[in-house]
């Protein structure tokens, strides 16, 4: 128990931080400070400033909390779009949607969203829906093996026998028997769409609000001038915030016994 509550420590404190970033940021993070550019850590500015003397601090809280409102709502648009697609699948030609589900994860979604990206403006919705866009087919495909499986299983064959439909042995019998597998599933994309988003910033395809990615894209600025605190903390939320959610979701994965 003691090891389980060390490990979520950081996963909590971050997600306090991001749930209060408006009261626990000390300065505005567009409010620019010309007089103190890529100014150390002190009293004042707790992790510095960046090349624009915005408060590193400010824009890290915000950062993460734009991260994390991403990162949870991506994944959980995702797993509907998996289920949708499933439940299409299942109604109508089952054969030639699973076929088309191959070529969906056969294709670069990643150089979809950047070409995306330079026809149109990107806003933090838009992201989040183009993000589910890239994952839903994975996902998919893990729920799809856990369906075949269940279908071996007595209780779906006695629905068969008890006359119930399509649609009702989906939602009453199969997606409820899967209740883990998504809590898991959720977590680990999570983990994708932050890390997605972080790396379309990190190449100038990000959103304008700061977000985990655009302060680690600062990297080549900061490093040029010797600036560690521009590059350390970013870096340094990024793992705190994997590590334990990556530890959260091999934990539940073995507590349950889930071999997706």
């Amino acid at each position: 128990m003691l090891k389980i509550i060390l490990y979520l420590i950081p996963l909590v404190c971050l997600s306090i931080c991001a749930l209060f970033a408006p009261i626990l940021a000390p300065f505005d993070v567009l409010t620019t400070h010309l007089q103190d550019l890529y100014h150390a850590p002190n009293l004042i500015y707790i992790l510095g400033t960046d090349f624009l003397g915005r408060d590193l601090f400010s824009r890290l809280l915000f950062a993460l909390r734009n991260s994390l409102f991403i990162g949870i709502c991506s994944s959980f648009l995702s797993i509907c779009f998996a289920i949708f697609y499933l439940l299409w699948a299942r109604l109508f030609f089952y054969g030639f949607w699973m076929r088309i589900l191959e070529l969906f994860l056969a294709f670069p979604a990643f150089l979809l969203m950047m070409f995306f990206q330079s026809l149109i403006h990107i806003n933090i919705f838009l992201i989040i829906f183009l993000i589910a866009l890239m994952h839903w087919c994975f996902i998919a495909k893990v729920i799809e093996s856990e369906l075949k499986r269940l279908e071996t299983l007595e209780f779906y064959k006695a629905s068969i026998v008890l006359g119930r439909t399509s649609l009702k042995i989906f939602f009453k019998d199969l997606l409820p028997a899967l209740k883990s597998l998504f809590f898991i599933l959720f977590i680990f994309n999570i983990i994708h769409a932050i890390a997605t988003e972080a790396t379309l910033s990190f190449f100038g395809f990000g959103i304008e609000f700061p977000t985990l990615g655009i302060l680690l894209s600062e990297f080549s600025k900061a490093a040029f001038v010797g600036a560690w605190w521009v590059i350390l903390f970013p870096l340094l939320t990024l793992v705190s915030l994997f590590l334990p959610l990556l530890w959260l979701g091999n934990f539940l994965q073995d507590r349950w016994g889930i071999k997706s």
